[in-house]
């Protein structure tokens, strides 16, 4: 839906509009007056909280696509900074990215490429720190998400909906 007479056709015809965060919602009714209508929710993502305690490796991880938009350069800069500084630390991306090539290299730090859901969550579990700094306005961060309910510290940028994923983010 790129027009306002789309947009408004949708909540005509729809019994129901389900936004993942408050800011899809936000730009869904740009141009609109919202309060012509009653057919419209955000219901969050959610994930299972993980109830065991796991011994947390000092690991910093970047999950998702390795690029620019989604802030891996600056991820990139900072985290060689953080691994000289902090030397048995280690950091780890997550992710690939075929158009856009940000090559980080450190002793400390690992690429994996693409890895099944599973195993990003069991890195997330054993990890302590995971960063989100998009530039992107993310609809809704579901590595932010998945990675606070591994007990991660989450640190975003102010970005879409990234700040509604996360109770105390950093």
């Amino acid at each position: 839906s790129n027009s306002i007479s789309e947009r408004i056709n949708l909540l005509n015809i729809c019994s129901q509009i389900y936004f993942v965060s408050a800011w899809t919602e936000d730009k869904f009714f740009e141009g609109i007056d919202r309060n012509h209508y009653s057919n419209f929710k955000v219901i969050y993502p959610s994930i299972n909280k993980n109830t065991k305690k796991n011994k947390k490796d000092k690991t910093i991880i970047f999950s998702g696509k390795l690029n620019s938009t989604k802030g891996f350069d600056k991820f990139g800069n900072a985290i060689t900074k953080i691994l000289n500084k902090y030397k048995d630390w280690k950091s780890m991306a997550i992710g690939d990215e075929p158009r856009e090539k940000i090559n980080i290299k450190h002793k400390n730090f690992f690429y994996t490429g693409w890895i099944s859901h599973k195993k990003v969550l069991d890195i997330y579990s054993k990890s302590s720190i995971t960063v989100v700094p998009s530039y992107w306005e993310e609809p809704f961060g579901r590595s932010s998400l998945e990675a606070g309910s591994m007990g991660n510290a989450v640190i975003i940028s102010k970005r879409g909906g990234l700040p509604e994923t996360i109770n105390r983010p950093i």
